[in-house]
């Protein structure tokens, strides 16, 4: 299988997986002239794409999905509360393949396993891609640890995971007091030291994860190198040895191979 985040943060969020011979896109919130300069840059052929899975409807992780599916005629894949939250012609001339938060269902190669996440959103999904013996998690727009989320992710070679905020510089920030208090509530976003408890709970369930993608750092509350030493310290206080990244909202990352 292939991983590649095309840029995750509050401006855009977009991810590329890939497993045989087919492609899909996890969201697709940048402009489509943006997803296509972010796609060249690895070779990455927009008319191979086989679907776009959308995960909420909030406008970072859907604002190009229309754009790219009339573009290319790609399939969207979306829960019915996630598209009525959505406005009428978002979604025109595009063709649309329902599910339910909770359904397991397959596109092309890609096995998909869906579960509902605390965010505040109508109708969130997170999400588990595989090829049969590779599994890949995405658990990002997460508003609090939950072992409802956790059983779902295991076994995983690959974890994409939320770490929005470090808590003392959201508090100190330029936020306005409700925002802060969104951000911070149980169906907001996760502090730092919250994924860091979340992948704690899950760790026992993944004694093979080879990769951690921490995902959806906020810009004026977070910072790259904290968040990457925060987690190297933890895995190297706990001699675990897995490969950590963090994703940025300005570039993607690199191909990973799995």
């Amino acid at each position: 299988m292939y991983f590649c985040n095309f840029g995750s943060g509050s401006k855009g969020n977009s991810t590329f997986i890939k497993a045989g011979d087919s492609s899909i896109l996890i969201d697709q919130g940048f402009s489509g002239k943006e997803v296509e300069r972010r796609m060249k840059e690895f070779d990455i052929d927009p008319r191979k794409i086989l679907a776009i899975v959308v995960t909420h409807e909030h406008s970072d992780h859907t604002k190009g999905v229309g754009i790219l599916a009339r573009r290319y005629d790609i399939p969207v894949y979306i829960t019915p509360k996630t598209k009525n939250a959505l406005k009428e012609d978002f979604f025109k001339k595009v063709k649309l393949n329902f599910f339910q938060s909770g359904d397991r269902f397959g596109i092309g190669d890609v096995k998909i396993k869906t579960f509902h996440t605390p965010h505040d959103a109508v109708d969130p999904i997170g999400m588990v891609c595989s090829d049969g013996h590779k599994k890949i998690g995405l658990a990002t727009d997460i508003g609090d640890v939950r072992n409802s989320v956790t059983h779902f992710l295991s076994d995983l070679d690959l974890l994409y995971l939320e770490s929005n905020h470090d808590l003392e510089m959201l508090q100190n920030g330029p936020y306005p007091l409700f925002l802060k208090q969104r951000v911070k509530s149980r169906v907001g976003h996760l502090s730092n030291q919250q994924s860091l408890k979340f992948l704690k709970s899950i760790k026992s369930q993944n004694p093979e994860l080879s990769y951690l993608i921490l995902s959806h750092l906020s810009k004026k509350n977070n910072k790259p190198y904290q968040v990457k030493e925060l987690f190297e310290e933890d895995a190297t206080k706990n001699s675990e040895d897995y490969n950590i990244e963090v994703a940025s909202q300005d570039r993607p990352t690199r191909v990973f191979k799995i």
